[in-house]
């Protein structure tokens, strides 16, 4: 597995990160159509994609929320819809319902990593009892403030071990 300098000087709060690319073509067009254009049946493709990425999965998979205002307005939690397969596919369980957005926030397309940050104070909480070692699952990582706020909560919790499974990931700009 491969450290870039940041991650070497403030590592992450996620132990790995599996990702099938960077967020470009062909990828962006696709998870664009998943999420936006509610073309769901291309779960089962991209959970693929990620699955043959992922060498020894995390025995719980656990989507990114979404608020339910956005979930009604979206039709789906397409975060969820991914996990659900991609725990089929790699024989694992899927939970849906523990990691809740309580409140609604900001999209976080087109924010910088300060404003990111900032919408997702206080914007999740967890229902139930969690394993040792769990995956969030994602389709974009851009800045990481999303999972990285996940993490927190999870580590508060007692979780050990967090993997991060996401289909593309935007690459931290060079500094």
């Amino acid at each position: 597995m491969e450290s870039c300098g940041r991650c070497l000087k403030k590592p992450p709060p996620w132990d790995s990160l599996v990702c099938v690319g960077a967020y470009s073509f062909p990828y962006d067009k696709l998870l664009h159509r998943f999420k936006y254009q509610g073309h769901y049946w291309l779960a089962p493709a991209l959970a693929k994609l990620l699955a043959t990425e992922i060498e020894s999965p995390a025995p719980l998979l656990l989507p990114v929320p979404m608020h339910w205002k956005r979930r009604l307005w979206r039709g789906f939690n397409h975060s969820s819809v991914l996990a659900a397969e991609l725990a089929r596919q790699l024989k694992v369980q899927s939970e849906p319902n523990v990691l809740k957005r309580i409140r609604a926030t900001r999209q976080q397309q087109g924010l910088d990593r300060q404003s990111r940050l900032s919408n997702l104070k206080q914007a999740f909480s967890i229902e139930g009892k969690l394993p040792p070692h769990i995956a969030l699952v994602d389709d974009v990582v851009t800045t990481g403030a999303t999972v990285a706020q996940l993490c927190r909560l999870l580590r508060q919790h007692g979780v050990e071990r967090i993997d991060v499974y996401c289909l593309c990931r935007t690459p931290p700009e060079a500094t």
